[in-house]
């Protein structure tokens, strides 16, 4: 049954950077300047976190009533930055900031890149990996998002998690939900 979560007040402090990489995702071990360099068809990179629990749930989160795309729900993820050592450090430290939870594994890519807009005039690709964490206390930013949940696939697929109906970003979003749970089947 799914317990929907409200985010506390508070900030969580700096992103602890010590964690290892599978060799699959050892191309995404460099910094946002690097990437764009090689890559001048975008202007900004986003990236994702798929975090599964011991129990083969999957966190979401849900945006903030006050932020763009109020209330619809997420993985945790955003935009790298230029001050993250590398994409996956931007992994980690977006992990961190949205939900408090510490990466100790980042796995594969899940789903390729995705490409979109901001604006019209900032052409972003987004990479979502499946990460492993220290414990599975989520501490939200409410800043950013205002509740989570952990999901089933069923739940991921329908849409409802107990009595919480939820509705995706974008569908792209819940397509790639969807690939992790399959992914993490394959695994």
């Amino acid at each position: 049954m799914g317990e929907l979560v409200e985010a506390p007040a508070g900030s969580a402090p700096s992103a602890p950077t010590n964690f290892a990489f599978s060799p699959s995702s050892a191309s995404y071990n460099l910094s946002m300047r690097e990437y764009l360099i090689a890559h001048p068809d975008f202007n900004g990179i986003a990236v994702g976190a798929f975090v599964f629990n011991p129990e083969g749930k999957l966190l979401l989160v849900q945006r903030a009533a006050h932020d763009s795309m109020p209330s619809l729900w997420e993985i945790p993820g955003g935009s790298c930055d230029f001050e993250d050592e590398s994409l996956l450090h931007g992994v980690a430290r977006e992990l961190w900031e949205e939900s408090g939870l510490c990466a100790n594994f980042i796995g594969p890519l899940i789903g390729g890149r995705e490409v979109f807009f901001i604006r019209e005039t900032r052409r972003m690709c987004k990479f979502s990996f499946l990460v492993e964490v220290d414990g599975y206390e989520v501490k939200l930013d409410p800043n950013e998002h205002q509740a989570f949940l952990w999901v089933t696939e069923e739940e991921a697929q329908s849409g409802v998690c107990g009595d919480v109906e939820f509705k995706y970003t974008f569908r792209e979003q819940r397509q790639s939900v969807l690939k992790a749970f399959q992914s993490r089947k394959e695994k």
